[in-house]
């Protein structure tokens, strides 16, 4: 590689350490110079973006009163409750009296 080539000069690369012209070694996405056989092209995953998440519900609706409400008529509505079963009575709770 000690061959003269005008406007060309003698060079190392940067993975191998071996010697090449100048117009022979390519600059990789790190910045450096490098032989054909140790250049690499970056990865494609390396450009992909995330996509920001929308934390926010379709649509929302307001609690309900102690009244229940109105209708479309203006009435109010009675107040809506949850249905709690009675507890178990005492005992082994097997079905025997």
């Amino acid at each position: 590689m000690n061959n003269l080539k005008l406007g060309d000069w003698n060079a190392i690369c940067d993975v191998c350490g071996f010697k090449f012209k100048a117009s022979e070694l390519k600059l990789t996405w790190q910045g450096l110079r490098v032989c054909e056989k140790d250049w690499e092209p970056r990865h494609p995953q390396d450009f992909l973006r995330g996509v920001k998440d929308d934390p926010t519900v379709p649509y929302t609706r307001p609690d309900v009163d102690e009244s229940g409400g109105e209708d479309i008529d203006g009435e109010t509505l009675p107040p809506t409750y949850t249905f709690t079963p009675d507890p178990p009575p005492d005992g082994d709770n097997n079905g025997d009296l």
